[in-house]
């Protein structure tokens, strides 16, 4: 790691943050330079008139990276809560709403499960109105579906796939809108 420390640098370490800040004097004030994680370069380099402007301004930093980091974490920990049978939807589209239903098929465990894409049933609105809704079809599998296994990002979430675009969060039991065009 190439890192620049200033002469006569006291270190300050925040794991908690990963942060790792160096407070040094610049002979016009008191003045930090923070690394986050590995990084060569830093996060932030100030310097200030006072020691207590500095302190205020690094324990800001320090919080803020705390909270990041405790994201993550529960993030990184976070249960979907899904069972085998379970549907889950993913609603994507940029010009037109779109809607594909997947099954729970199997739960590797409480971080991850494996997918499997579903068959829909469209219904329109009205005659070329180009508008309406979807609804699974529970055990009738898309042709060609191959199963994928997916992290969990929250309670009933699960990460985006390669193939579809967004989160699929569990169905809710009602019909979801669609729209399309040609």
């Amino acid at each position: 790691m190439n890192r620049y420390i200033p002469e006569n640098a006291e270190t300050r370490n925040f794991p908690s943050a990963a942060i790792v800040a160096y407070c040094y004097d610049t002979g016009r004030g008191a003045a930090f330079l923070a690394y986050k994680g590995r990084q060569s370069k830093p996060k932030q380099h100030a310097a200030f008139s006072t020691v207590e402007g500095r302190d205020r301004a690094l324990a800001s930093l320090v919080e803020q990276h705390e909270s990041m980091e405790a994201w993550k974490r529960e993030r990184k920990e976070a249960q979907h809560g899904l069972e085998v049978g379970d549907i889950v939807c993913s609603v994507w589209g940029y010009e037109q709403t779109n809607v594909t239903f997947f099954e729970v098929v199997r739960v590797p465990s409480g971080r991850s499960a494996t997918l499997r894409e579903l068959e829909a049933e469209r219904v329109e609105d009205a005659p070329h109105s180009m508008a309406g809704t979807a609804t699974p079809k529970p055990g009738q599998y898309a042709q060609g579906a191959k199963d994928q296994t997916r992290r969990a990002t929250g309670l009933h979430k699960l990460s985006g796939l390669k193939s579809w675009h967004g989160d699929a969060q569990k169905w809710n039991g009602k019909p979801c809108r669609v729209t399309w065009y040609g």
